[in-house]
Formats: structure tokens, sequence, C-alpha cells
């Protein structure tokens, strides 16, 4: 009897609660596809009926239909059970809950919806950033982030399908699941692998070795398809980036980055997040990023988003690898200069993993056929050290190295913690003696050189997605660079007079601790915001001395400052067809009494499925920034400066950009012009004047001229892939002006980098058990400033010295560039381990390019001991010969 009251008090509570009494009202609509979230609002305004619900069960439906005089209970009999959704009341409120329905795989019921995942790579496990994921048969779609995390908007229905494609692998496709689509799709891709038996032509861009991003002038590169592009026995990053169009590569003893007529110093490169302030080792004959260590690389040519600031050229964005989540790999490489070796393995059971790669060049241990000729070619193109012979020219004490380390740890499914650090370092030193005769005189010439320059990166990221639309990465980094060097060559008779003592001493050190916090945000679906803050504290250090006398036209030895950066954007989608994206970087300093804010628009609209038209306008501002030192008489390096209010503003560029890219049947052409103004330059050109009342000796006079460039160009891309074979015609026709207050009376001339003409032919053929490939570079001549030389002479005629007006210069054009690379390697693989093992060959047919020509120092010297004006004032500044090289990968 207990029992059953209490059974009975139960029921009148429980029917006390969950009471079914809707209020009393009519419902008269019209809805057409409207989302069920409005539909609800409308409710609540207009009939004054509370409504609670969780909107991840309501994102995505939508209501069709009329609807006259209806009760609530029978409205939502009719709008809700078939799309999953049941209903309670509970003291008047009607709560939403999730229903049981019958749903059918291929009938959808969610329409208009967001899907939102994660990228990897199937057999490591790896994040794959910027996968490019869209629905099939649609052009537009959306780029996994940095930590291969996507949000994709406006997808049909549930039963869509969905195509992800990332260089270098398999195009995979996902047919939605409607009853899994509130969930998070995990999605893993695998490597391409070659199929002799198949050779078919893939009807999708991405399949090329380069694809245009979704941002204008954006360009992704798969690092694992240029490892057969011919080198110096190792992928070289930089060196392979030069084969695109916009970038220069009529310079093989070059690994820094001239984009769109710019020098390298005013573009933005970024390793997981630090920037690497030198690019180069060994002068630069090699990149100084190991390519074992790159996952994934974007290059912004121009007309780059509000996220990236600091530079007005370029960027170049790349991602370190994360190692292997499922189980260890090891790599070892090694050519004729170096060799390198690498490690991933997964931490705690796949919850983490671990990259680490180093290498290290073995010439001052043993000096290579190859090193011999690559130092003798930079001794050769030096001012300082010229005419020489004999071995002792071909014996210093030289070596370079770097290393690698990166973790990553899966916190949670929504946190990932990251670590990651990069240092490379160059050691020169060298000291001999060589005995020169000339005529009846015996002079011994002492020569000292001693260089160690350096890169230093570090980077803690945590990254949280704390929802399928709000994504942040919070990131502490610290980037440091030096190059100490000092050159001294000095003469003495038989009687160890000093009859001839030159020097040139170079210091420059900068550090950059920088706080970043990004956010990415997918509002209202058409809208994909961008928004963060970047705040950093940098500081130099300059010391320049020739011949023991200071030169240090910036005033102050040492700067240090703070920036601090606000940046947004929004991309709308306007129409399935029309994009826009605005945005803007405000930055305020230290520095400077001044702020700069800098717009961004870029405009998209995809004409056809085949042809997309794109636009592009910025504004830019650099406030760290090198200034060039122009001295005929020396190798002084470039070095790093900030901007002040004393000497030298914030660099400036306005970037206009428009064209077209056709991607078609694994065929893509892309056309961009754009126009380019940079002001804020600053050069410190170095004369040397005559000293009175001392023949034979000079004195330098240091000129500073602020100057500015005006650049215009059109690139062209070509690229076809079809079976084993992938290759492009990259052509960029350019011209560039500038004019510098102090040089030439402040008249325009070609700038530095002018360039009318660049083409570059690459083939590549990809087969399972071997691999070739071949590149042709041509460009037209760059400008040669060649400095007034005023010889003076005594009276009866005869030359008793000379002096370098460099401010005064008359200009030149060199022979056109132009050399053949090709490059083979053999393929190998068993249980164990697999590998290659091939050569390559820069300039095969071993023409002679011209890189600059250069003041005859020593037949000018000779002229004022002979008292006659030497035949040949100028020698020339001859690139790599024919060169070969060959090379061991094994991976493990």
């Amino acid at each position: 009897m207990r029992k059953l009251i209490w059974l009975l008090l139960f029921l009148s509570i429980s029917s006390l609660l969950y009471s079914q009494e809707l209020p009393d009202v009519s419902i008269t609509e019209s809805f057409n596809k409207t989302s069920l979230s409005k539909v609800i609002r409308i409710l609540k305004n207009k009939y004054d009926v509370k409504i609670a619900y969780d909107d991840a069960l309501v994102t995505g439906i939508t209501v069709s239909g009329q609807f006259k005089d209806q009760s609530i209970s029978a409205f939502l009999n009719e709008i809700l059970p078939s799309r999953g959704i049941d209903y309670q009341v509970l003291n008047g409120k009607i709560i939403l809950t999730p229903g049981q329905v019958n749903i059918d795989l291929n009938t959808p019921s969610l329409f208009d919806l967001t899907v939102f995942g994660t990228i990897q790579d199937g057999q490591t496990g790896e994040m794959l950033p910027n996968a490019l994921i869209r629905v099939a048969g649609e052009n537009k779609g959306t780029v996994s982030n940095k930590d291969g995390f996507f949000t994709l908007s406006q997808v049909p229905t549930d039963t869509s399908t969905i195509e992800i494609t990332y260089l270098g692998y398999k195009k995979n496709t996902v047919k939605l699941d409607p009853t899994k689509t509130k969930k998070t799709l995990r999605i893993s891709m695998s490597e391409n692998i070659v199929d002799l038996a198949e050779f078919t032509v893939v009807d999708f861009r991405s399949d090329n070795t380069i694809q245009y991003g979704e941002e204008i002038s954006q360009i992704s590169i798969d690092p694992k398809s240029l490892t057969s592009l011919p080198s110096l026995g190792e992928l070289d990053i930089f060196r392979s980036l030069q084969l695109l169009p916009g970038i220069s590569g009529t310079d093989e003893t070059s690994s820094a980055l001239s984009i769109r007529n710019s020098p390298s110093s005013q573009n933005l490169v970024l390793l997981d997040g630090f920037t690497i302030y030198r690019l180069d080792h060994f002068f630069g004959i090699f990149s100084a990023i190991n390519p074992d260590a790159v996952r994934d690389i974007q290059v912004y040519k121009g007309g780059f988003g509000p996220k990236y600031g600091g530079r007005i050229s370029g960027v170049v964005d790349i991602t370190g690898k994360s190692g292997n989540f499922n189980k260890p790999q090891y790599s070892f490489g090694i050519n004729l200069m170096s060799a390198r070796m690498s490690v991933d393995a997964p931490i705690n059971e796949g919850k983490g993993a671990v990259h680490f790669s180093t290498r290290r060049a073995f010439t001052d241990i043993i000096r290579s056929s190859l090193f011999k000729k690559l130092y003798k070619n930079y001794r050769e193109n030096s001012n300082q050290l010229n005419e020489q012979s004999g071995e002792n020219s071909l014996r210093p004490n030289f070596h370079f190295y770097d290393f690698n380390l990166k973790s990553t740890y899966n916190l949670s499914n929504r946190d990932i913690a990251s670590f990651s650090m990069y240092w490379g370092r160059d050691e020169l030193d060298t000291d001999f003696d060589q005995i020169r005769t000339r005529g009846n005189t015996i002079t011994t010439e002492n020569t000292e050189e001693n260089g160690q320059w350096a890169n230093l990166g570090i980077g803690a990221i945590w990254s949280r997605n704390w929802s399928k639309n709000y994504y942040s990465t919070f990131q502490v980094a610290y980037s440091g660079h030096n190059f100490d060097y000092l050159f001294q060559s000095t003469d003495r008779d038989e009687n160890g007079q000093v009859t001839r003592d030159y020097s040139a001493d170079r210091l420059n050190e900068l550090t950059d601790l920088q706080i970043n916090y990004k956010n990415e945000l997918k509002f209202k679906e058409r809208h994909s915001l961008d928004f963060g803050a970047n705040i950093s504290s940098i500081s130099t250090i300059n010391d320049v001395t020739i011949d023991e006398q200071i030169q240090q036209p910036t005033g102050d030895r040492e700067q240090s400052g703070s920036i601090i950066a606000f940046y947004a954007s929004d991309e709308i989608r306007i129409t399935k067809k029309f994009n826009l994206n605005v945005g803007f970087r405000h930055n305020t300093t230290g520095l400077t009494d001044k702020n700069y804010f800098g717009r961004r628009l870029g405009l998209s609209y995809q004409l056809t499925p085949s042809l997309k038209l794109k636009l592009s306008n910025g504004q830019y501002y650099q406030l760290a920034r090198q200034v060039l030192y122009d001295d005929p008489r020396s190798n002084l390096q470039d070095g790093w400066n900030l901007a002040n209010d004393t000497m030298f503003d914030a660099l400036s560029s306005e970037h206009i950009i428009g064209g077209l890219n056709y991607a078609k049947n694994g065929f893509m052409v892309d056309l961009e012009y754009y126009r380019k103004d940079v002001s804020g330059l600053v050069e410190f050109t170095v004369s040397h004047m005559a000293k009175p009342n001392m023949p034979k000796d000079t004195q330098p006079l240091v000129t500073v001229s602020d100057g500015e460039d005006k650049i215009r160009g059109l690139d062209v891309l070509i690229q076809k892939k079809i079976g084993p074979y992938h290759g492009w015609l990259s052509y960029t026709h350019s011209k560039s002006r500038s004019v510098y207050s102090n040089i030439n009376g402040g008249q325009e001339l070609p700038s530095r980098l002018d360039q009318r003409h660049e083409a570059k032919f690459v083939h590549i053929l990809e087969f399972e058990k071997f691999n070739f490939s071949a590149s042709f570079i041509y460009g037209s001549g760059k400008p040669f400033f060649k400095p007034e030389l005023n010889f003076i002479r005594n009276n009866s005629g005869a030359i008793i010295n000379y002096e370098i007006l460099n401010l005064n210069k008359s200009v030149e054009r060199l022979p056109a560039y132009h050399r053949l690379d090709v490059s083979a390697a053999l393929k190998f693989e068993n249980e164990e381990a697999r590998g290659e093992f091939g050569i390559s060959i820069l300039n095969t047919y071993n023409h002679e390019n011209i890189q600059s020509r250069r003041l005859n120092i020593n037949a000018i010297e000779r002229a004022i001991n002979n008292g006659e004006e030497p035949s040949q004032l100028y020698r020339n500044i001859v690139l790599l010969d024919f060169t070969p090289s060959i090379f061991l990968n094994l991976f493990f």
C-alpha cells in the first residue's frame, strides 16, 4: 500500500513538472529554406513562445512550407520529427531534444550546413596544413590551418561528397553520413605513389607540383616533388623557389630570394612562426633551412593579408615537420660537401611526436673538388682577394652546421602544444702568407679573414579549437641573428716595411622577441574573420670600420624599441562565385613618433569552373630593414637597422595586383600583372678620396641617400602534369626604376635588380625506379653601375693616386644569363630501407655567366707604381661553370 502511494505521488509531481500545456497561439507564416534558428526567433518574438535548445541541434536545418492558423503543437509536430528533433514542455517552456529517426543515408535531411574536422597524414598521423577542402564539383572551398583543422561552410546537404587535396598526396573523397554530420571529421591522406601501369591525367590542379592558393599571388609548393630537381647534392628550398615566376633565378650562387625586383631583406621568412633573418650558408651557396625539416611551404609574392606584417615585398611561410605519431622513422643523406640525418618518433603512445634533423659541412676536414671550386668562386668574386693562385688560397678552415627540433603534443581533443627550435651557424678562419714578385720587387702579402654568422629561432605555441567556428593560437617566439666579420690584408717589402694595408670590420646583431595571438572565426557562414595582435621587442647593434675608420652613418651604434600591431580581415562570400576580402594592419611603435596603418583589399570571381579572376591592393610597412652599403673596394654586407626619427623612416610600399587563373585536366595557366611602389629606401654610398700630400693612399667618404623604387611587371606560369611527367614554364617581364637623392643628381636609373626578361623551363620525370629532371634558365642582362674613376697625376703626367667618385655612375647592361641543369637518381628499396643515389650537373654546357663587374683594384694600384693607366679597369664576376655533384639519401 505504501509503494502505491509513493507511485501516485511521483506521477502527480511528474505531471505537474512536465505539463504538456502549450501556449494558445495560432501560427500563420510562410517559409522558404528558412533556417530553423530563425524560425525559432520568430516564434519567440512574434508569438511569445518560450523555447530552449542547443545551437548544435538546429545548425544546418531549414524549414519550407505554408502554415495558416496552425496551433503550436501542430506546427512543431510538422517541422521537427522528420529532422530528428523531439520536444517536451517544462513549466510552459518548450525544450527541444534529439529525437529518434530512421535516416536514409542517400536522402538528405540537413541543408546548407557547416562541416568541420582535421586533415592528417595517414601513415605518420601528422596534421597537414594548407590542405584544400571543397564540395565535389565546386571550385570554392577552404584550407586547413597550421594544425590541420578546417571549417567548411555552406555545404549543400548532409549527403554531399567532400574532396580533399594536398600537394604530394592522393586526392581523397569523403561522402558525408547524415548520422555523423555533427561530429568532427578526421580525414587521412595517402602519399602519391608512381604506378607505371596507369598513366592517367588527373582533373585537379593540386596534383601539380605548384598550386595557386585561395589568396592572390599565393603559391603552395610540395617539397617532396622538388627533391629530384638539380642541386648541389641536396634539395635546396630557396633555390627551388627561384624557379617560380617573379622570383629571380639568374644567380646560382645566391640562395637569397629576390621577389618581384625587391631584395630578400624585404621578404618575411617564417619557420613555425618565428622569423629567419639570414637565409643562407656558405656565402649564399646553400639555403639556411634544412629540407628534411620542412612539411609545407606557402609563398606570397605580394598582396598578402594582414596576418603577415613587418615586410613590404613577399612572404615565405614554412611549416616544419611535427614527427611521426605512429612509429619511429630515420633518414640519412650525404653529398660532396655535407652530411645530414633526421629522426621522427612518437611520444606517449602517439599522443605526441618529435622531429629532429641536423646537417654539417665537413669542408674543414675533407676539402672535395666541389668545395674547392665553390670557395675559389667566392674568392674570385671578392674585391678583397683577387688574382691569387696556389693552394694556399684554397685552404680555409670553413664549415657550417644547423639543427631543427620540433615537438608536438595533443593535450586534448581541442588543445595542441608545440615547441620548435632552429640553430644554424657558419664559421670561417683563414690566415696565410703569399709571396708576390713584381719586377725586381718582392713583397709578402698576409691575408687574415675571420667570420661567424648565425641564426637562432625558438617558438612555443598553444592552439585551441574552441568550437567548430572558432580557433585561436598563442605563441611566444624569439629570433636572433649575428654577423661578425673581419678582413685584413697587409703587404710588406723585403725589409718588413708595410707598403699597403687594408682592413674591413663588420658587426651586426639583431634580437627579436615576439608574442603573437591569432584567431580564426567563422561567422554567419558567409564571413571568415582573421584577427589578432603582435608585440615585438627588437634591438640591433651595428659596427662598420674601414681602414680603422669608424663608419656609422646611422648615428646610434645600438638601437632598440617595441612594435605593437593589431590586425583584422574578413573574407566575405558575396555569392558562390564572388569573394571579397577586406582588412587592415595597424602598427604603433616607440622607434618613431608615427603610427602606420595599412589597408588590405582582395577580390576574386570564379567566372567559370576553370577560370578565376583576381584583384588585390594593399599598403605595407617595414620598421626593421637592411641598409645597402655600396663600396667598390670592399665586400661589406648589408646590416639590419631599425627605423628612427633621426636618420630614416619606415620602408613603405603599395601593391596593385590583377590576374587570372585557368586550370583544367592537369593543365594550368596563371597570369598576374603587378605594380609595386616602394619608398623610404636608404643607401650608404662609399667613395674613396685621395688624401692630400699622401700619394698612394685614399680615405673612405660615406654619403647617405634617400630613394624610392617603381616596379612594374607581368608573371606567367604554364604548368602541365600527365602520367609520370610534370613540368612548367614560367616567364616574367618587368621594369624597375630607382631614384636616389644624391646619386647622379637625383636622376632616375634602373634599379639594381632590374631585369626585363626571365624565363624558366622545368621538366620532371618520376618513375618507380628512377627519376630525371632538367631546368633551363634564361635572363636578360642586369644593370651594371660604373663609378667615376679619377686618376691623379704629377707634373710629369705619371699616375700617383686615384679617387673613386661613387655618387656619379654610368649604367651598362651585362650579357644575358642562361644555363641548363640536369639531374638523375636511381631509387632502391627493400624491407628494411629505401633510398636513392644520383648525380646533378649545374651549367651542363659550361656557359660563362657574369654576375657583375668590379673595379680591378690590384691593376689600379699597380698603375700607381708604374705611372700608367691600366688597360682593364674592371673585371668580370663569373658564376659557376660546369659543376657536377653526387648524392646518397637513405630512409629507414
